[in-house]
């Protein structure tokens, strides 16, 4: 065997090792996409899970969405909590849309019920206004 054989070989190996090397990478690159987007549902799902098992803060987002004014101390400061904490996923979220790592299936199925709490509430409404954020909506 003379080293022209060998040195073909060895590009065709080389070759090979790039194209699988190229194959992990692209399946790496789509499993963390993936992961973002269970990421981010998994966000909102706490976020929701926590309102729902503990009755207090149910109870003071049920009344600062309606009339975030009488709200008064700590439950005033609760909701605001509550409000930069939703804002903050959103926004994430919202960000994650643009770049790609979101579907557009699941990013309706957000922004759908996102916007119509935006509209309904006034107690959100007037938290954006407080915050800055209205405009975005």
């Amino acid at each position: 065997m003379n080293w022209e054989a060998i040195s073909a070989i060895g590009q065709i190996v080389g070759a090979l090792a790039v194209v699988i090397s190229l194959i992990y990478l692209a399946r790496e690159i789509r499993s963390n996409a993936r992961s973002a987007r269970l990421a981010s549902v998994g966000t909102i799902n706490r976020w929701l899970g926590q309102i729902a098992s503990h009755p207090h803060l149910a109870e003071v987002w049920h009344r600062g969405i309606r009339d975030m004014e009488s709200l008064k101390g700590p439950d005033g400061a609760t909701f605001h909590a509550l409000m930069l904490q939703l804002f903050h996923i959103f926004n994430e979220m919202y960000y994650e849309q643009l770049e790609g790592h979101l579907e557009p299936r699941l990013w309706r199925e957000i922004e759908t019920p996102m916007r119509d709490m935006i509209k309904a509430w006034s107690g959100i409404q007037v938290a954006l206004v407080r915050r800055g954020l209205w405009q975005v909506c």
